[in-house]
């Protein structure tokens, strides 16, 4: 151990290509310059170190390049755990770095290669700025000063590390950084340049963004959100942010002493079997069933149970029989003295869909009535060709995780129909609709809905007979405005028939949409030629 007395730094490498290993620093002292372990060379390995209690910074580096931190612990310093300042082309990786100010900073460095690192209980677990770090470090060349000076590298005795960087794109004016779990810290990240968050595989983990409630959400499973992480104080992105279990779509129960009941969907087919994650009190001892929800809750026989399952640890999963009944049922957690902790409501249905109307024009929209789906969140319903195979589709809406509702699919050609209802994002089908029938449509015409909104709102706009030459373009008016004068326009290719959406000005007042056979006026008449105006459109 080497203490600094809170005079100086306690370690300072001032040598190129030295290792410092196994080493516990404190007590720096709190001036500017000051650290537990402070490294002003090159190609340095400084692994496996202790810098903690009240030093100013744990580890910096100060005009250092190309050395390598690595599974240091840097833990309760007044200032940075690891600081980086005009130091390029380094690498921290596999560090502990815990109740700091900052956990990981970087001032005015490049090229660095931060991953793999744990980041916890620090007020910022990574603080990246791009401002002139103008200190002097000196460095004590007499000997005289506390603490342990290398300023020569030892040419016997020395030990090799060697760390592969990851073949990446990374810019020599950006910072990579991937791999590091930032788990809470008062604030994860600020960075307000232009570093990059993820190495096009991985992005780091985030407390404070890895679950369904804060924005991260992991539809496929693949552990990794949906959408990036925006980090704070400029341009940077996590486009790869790591997901939790809790980013996936799931029912839960928390009760008395910590009990929880979770399912990862809520309607069951009759006969099926549900999986039940639970966690349970300490030493508890008692038992999982199934009963009817309309039962009253509190003391319960287990013998009244329609189906159970006993435990006796912590946590764990279950797997219990679903009653072959239609209905409303609880998952209820009960211990060895029959009280209640906690209740899970489920149902138990078969899945239906309905298609209507039966019969429509091509390119009107069919409403698909659905009820006991699943519960995923990858539930779909697709429209299909009458006769086609389940991997055939025409289009296809996800459910988000709604059991019953309906949705809407626009009939593409004249033909036959019918819709599918399939489970989780599999080809497993649980219900078919009736079919519907598609008509061709003969003219013109042009259907605005719905026929008021308020400023700013949009509309389905319907058009049929469109001109096959692909002229064709819908404009948006005030009514009663000449046709030069609209307020925008859009072409609607080829196709005879189809539905654009507009959003509607901000100001009051009514509108209409008019199709014309092309984005200029006819030769020698000096005006459009309107093929279909449609209704009314009130704003206000």
């Amino acid at each position: 151990m080497v203490d600094a007395g809170g005079d100086g730094s306690a370690i300072t490498i001032s040598a190129n290509g030295s290792t410092l290993l196994g080493f516990t620093a404190i007590g720096s002292g709190v001036g500017p310059n000051d650290a537990g372990i402070r490294v002003l060379s090159r190609e340095n390995i400084i692994k496996g170190n202790l810098a903690i209690k009240n030093n100013n910074y744990g580890i910096l580096l100060y005009h250092a390049g190309n050395n390598t931190i690595f599974s240091n612990t840097a833990a309760d310093n007044k200032n940075s755990g690891i600081m980086l300042v005009h130091s390029n082309n380094n690498q921290v990786r596999g560090n502990d770095v815990s109740m700091n100010q900052d956990g990981i900073s970087i001032r005015t460095s490049r090229g660095n290669t931060i991953d793999a690192n744990n980041m916890t209980r620090n007020k910022i677990g990574v603080n990246i700025s791009n401002y002139n770090f103008s200190e002097s470090i000196t460095v004590n060349t007499n000997g005289n000063g506390k603490g342990v000076s290398i300023k020569y590298r030892p040419t016997d005795g020395s030990t090799s590390y060697k760390i592969d960087k990851n073949s990446t794109n990374l810019s020599p004016d950006s910072n990579l950084l991937y791999q590091n779990n930032l788990m809470y810290n008062d604030k994860s990240a600020f960075d307000d340049g232009y570093n990059q968050w993820d190495n096009g595989k991985e992005g780091n983990h985030y407390s404070s963004y890895d679950a369904r409630e804060q924005g991260c959400k992991d539809r496929n499973r693949d552990g990794i959100c949906d959408s990036g992480y925006s980090i704070p104080g400029g341009h940077g992105v996590d486009k790869l942010p790591k997901a939790s279990i809790d980013a996936i779509l799931s029912y839960k129960s928390k009760g008395l002493r910590g009990s929880e009941l979770k399912i990862d969907h809520r309607t069951y087919l009759p006969g099926s079997n549900v999986n039940v994650m639970y966690l349970a009190p300490k030493d508890f001892s008692g038992w999982v069933g199934v009963v009817r929800a309309d039962l009253p809750s509190g003391y319960f026989d287990q013998k009244k149970s329609l189906s159970h399952q006993s435990i006796a640890r912590t946590s764990g999963l279950l797997n219990l029989k679903v009653p072959a009944e239609n209905g409303s049922y609880d998952l209820r957690m009960y211990n060895a003295s029959k009280e209640e902790l906690t209740s899970l409501n489920f149902d138990v249905n078969i899945p239906t869909i309905a298609a209507s109307p039966v019969s429509v024009n091509e390119c009107e929209m069919v409403t698909v009535k659905y009820s006991g789906a699943p519960g995923y969140e990858n539930d779909w319903i697709a429209m299909y060709k009458s006769g086609s195979p389940d991997g055939s589709y025409v289009t296809r809406q996800y459910l988000n995780g709604n059991e019953n509702g309906t949705v809407t699919l626009e009939a593409p050609d004249p033909g036959s129909y019918d819709f599918r209802l399939f489970e989780n994002d599999s080809f497993t089908r649980l219900a078919t609709s009736n079919n519907i029938e598609a008509k061709a449509m003969a003219g013109n015409k042009v259907i605005a809905s719905p026929s008021k909104v308020g400023p700013g709102g949009t509309v389905t706009v319907t058009y049929w007979g469109a001109p096959p030459e692909g002229t064709g373009v819908i404009g948006m008016y005030g009514m009663n405005r000449p046709d030069k004068f609209y307020l925008g326009m859009m072409p609607i290719g080829s196709k005879s028939c189809g539905s654009i959406t507009w959003r509607l000005p901000n100001d009051p007042g009514q509108y209409d949409f008019r199709m014309f056979r092309s984005a200029i006026t006819d030769v020698g008449q000096g005006a459009y030629q309107i093929l279909g105006q449609s209704n009314v459109v009130t704003v206000g």
